[in-house]
């Protein structure tokens, strides 16, 4: 084996041939992932021209590799927006690897999924087979959802090469919140309040001391939240006065030290300690026994550690200082506490580091991914490193 060559991708025919030569050599070939030690790692950072961009439509047509930050500014300067990347919190992905990560959305407590705005997308699998799913509109996607189905996070079908995006007019006004609280029942009864309330936030995010430490790049003494109002200028001010009040009830201060959102899209891989995105998905009202189990476990372990994320949608991400070979099996005793409390595990774990617990999809998918790389070759799972 002679390590790791990185070939740019410029196009499809390019990616076809490589994958096929790749299957008939049994090589590994990467992309979005930590490579191995022998195999292909693809480049498609240049991959990145604007096929289409239709504005009377809402419509916008990209290849994988231009950023979401490079996409906000485009269309921004339109007078739109494409909602998943409306905020710094993923700037630094690509489209693609958006895809490939399932689509997530900061907003998708007011706007829905982040799937919802994939439309349309192509796609080179494994066995060198190109394919094209969904169409320009949501009459086109009948049958079987395979536009969403391949955008299954981490499942490692095929490459995205081809995405139809849509777009959202900009908001006339928008009122940004960076409130403190000294407990995790302050925190879930200001979400509560805000579930009650006719119309949420476009987002919400949290964080634990812990984590809000490494987050904000500030020593936090206390849970931390950051959320946005948008809307119409008369909507946001009645809901904003509504908030104020419920703030004062949640005992919720003002941050000492405003912050802004972190970008979180090579949190994984570049910051120092053991990161984990989108794996547990829990019931926000289970939020508080979840983080007293994860505290519990992490003592049990010996390791220093926190919880933070999107609260009011359930999404719940994980920091550790410092783990050890035991990670496996403490990924496992939190997956389990939270399906124990209503949630379920993602199942991201186990496709990236090949341990826990599988996903709900997991036969399917991988069934699905045998026929058309029977040899495994995209991706194959790597070990936890840190």
């Amino acid at each position: 084996m002679n390590g790791i060559k990185t070939m740019a991708v410029a196009n499809s025919e390019q990616l076809q041939n490589i994958f096929r030569q790749a299957q008939q050599e049994k090589n590994p070939v990467y992309l979005y992932r930590k490579p191995g030690d022998y195999g292909i790692s693809l480049d498609v950072s240049n991959w990145n021209e604007v096929e289409a961009f239709d504005i009377d439509n809402l419509m916008i047509i990209v290849p994988p590799g231009i950023l979401l930050r490079e996409l906000n500014e485009l269309v921004t300067a339109k007078g739109l927006r494409f909602i998943p990347a409306d905020s710094p919190y993923l700037a630094g992905l690509s489209v693609g690897e958006w895809v490939y990560r399932g689509c997530p959305n900061l907003s998708s407590w007011k706007y829905g999924a982040g799937k919802h705005f994939l439309l349309g997308s192509s796609y080179v699998f494994p066995n060198g087979d190109v394919t094209d799913v969904g169409g320009k509109c949501i009459k086109n996607v009948s049958g079987y959802d395979l536009t969403r189905f391949l955008a299954g996070a981490y499942a490692d079908f095929a490459v995205g090469v081809r995405f139809v995006l849509k777009l959202m007019p900009q908001p006339v006004c928008r009122r940004c919140y960076d409130v403190t609280t000294s407990s995790l029942e302050d925190v879930n009864q200001l979400v509560s309040a805000l579930h009650s309330q006719p119309v949420p936030p476009a987002w919400l995010y949290w964080a634990d001391t812990a984590a809000g430490s490494k987050l904000f790049a500030q020593q936090q003494a206390a849970h931390r939240i950051i959320f946005e109002l948008d809307g119409n200028a008369a909507e946001v001010n009645d809901y904003a006065a509504a908030v104020d009040k419920l703030l004062m009830a949640c005992k919720a201060e003002k941050a000492a030290l405003p912050t802004a959102l972190p970008d979180v899209s090579r949190l994984e891989e570049q910051a120092a300690g053991f990161w984990l995105l989108d794996e547990f998905k829990v019931p926000y009202p289970a939020i508080n026994e979840f983080a007293e189990k994860a505290t519990a476990v992490l003592a049990e372990f010996h390791w220093n550690g926190g919880l933070f994320g999107q609260l009011a949608n359930g999404k719940i991400h994980l920091y550790v200082e410092k783990t050890d070979s035991r990670i496996n099996s403490f990924i496992a005793r939190l997956q389990t506490e939270a399906a124990t409390l209503g949630g379920a595990a993602s199942g991201k774990y186990e496709r990236v580091y090949g341990g826990g617990s599988n996903g709900i999809l997991a036969a399917i998918e991988k069934n699905f991914k045998q026929q058309l790389d029977p040899a495994q070759i995209f991706n194959p799972a790597a070990e936890v490193t840190k």
